[in-house]
């Protein structure tokens, strides 16, 4: 079997997630550990969390690959918690008393196609453009439905979120409107939001918005479907597996950690 290191594993995923396509100011790539350390076994996560970190640790990890960054701003204390809330920087206290190194691609793992599949190809929407362009992809894709009548209600297409994603948070509009044109973008897609107007689509699925946000949308006329943010990023956890395979890393030393905690719905 191939030996990587940290470092090693921070260049084959750039090589699929470029660093340029992150956008400015992001906080991607490694974040705690060092470049030269043998990788023993992987997890992989949606977020950087000390509950992620001793999950990582308790699988016989020392390398976790998260889409989350383990802080935003520079932390500003390092204490034995469990809430980042409480310490900015436990996650990187928890790291390093667990041996193991944190390694984020963010935005640059958002603006790829391939990541763009994962949205839209459980909803049966093919992608037609590029909603907000960014380094060799885009934060957020223009779609369409792949319906032989050539577009399908809101509701169906809330249905199919939940089926696909298993769950929906919120959705605003008519239920009975027909959709034949939609734009989408995971996570918490503020920065996009000019750029749906812009485009006018009879629908924006993406994670989550702000309230304000999320009426504007509704006084263009535009109907807006939020899966959560987590569970619109969730599917990143297989997307980077993926990435590592295909970088030579061995599929069984790879382990795919489930949220520590998520939201849930009346039904």
């Amino acid at each position: 079997m191939a030996r990587f290191s940290v470092g090693d594993i921070e260049q084959l995923l750039f090589a699929a997630y470029p660093e340029g396509d992150a956008l400015p100011g992001d906080r991607f790539g490694l974040l705690a550990g060092d470049r030269r350390t043998i990788v023993t076994r992987i997890a992989v996560a949606l977020d950087a969390t000390v509950p992620m970190i001793e999950a990582a640790a308790s699988a016989n990890c020392n390398l976790l690959v998260s889409h989350h960054p383990a802080f935003w701003n520079a932390p500003d204390s390092f204490l034995a918690t469990r809430s980042q809330a409480s310490s900015s920087g436990a996650a990187i206290y928890a790291a390093a008393r667990c041996g193991i190194a944190l390694l984020a691609l963010h935005t640059n793992l958002d603006c790829a196609p391939s990541a763009a599949a994962l949205l839209l190809a459980p909803l049966g929407l093919e992608r037609t453009g590029l909603l907000h362009p960014h380094g060799s992809g885009s934060l957020g894709w223009l779609a369409q439905p792949m319906a032989e009548k050539g577009f399908i209600s809101l509701g169906e297409l809330a249905r199919a979120c939940q089926q696909a994603f298993g769950g929906v948070a919120k959705v605003w509009g008519d239920p009975a409107r027909p959709i034949f044109t939609a734009a989408v973008c995971s996570g918490g897609a503020s920065e996009v939001v000019g750029d749906v107007v812009r485009a006018a689509p009879d629908v924006f699925l993406t994670g989550e918005l702000r309230h304000h946000e999320a009426l504007w949308l509704a006084d263009e006329g535009i109907a807006l479907i939020e899966l959560g943010h987590d569970l619109s990023e969730l599917p990143y956890r297989y997307e980077l597996r993926d990435a590592l395979v295909t970088g030579g890393f061995d599929y069984g030393d790879i382990v795919i950690l489930e949220p520590s905690a998520t939201w849930w719905q009346v039904s």
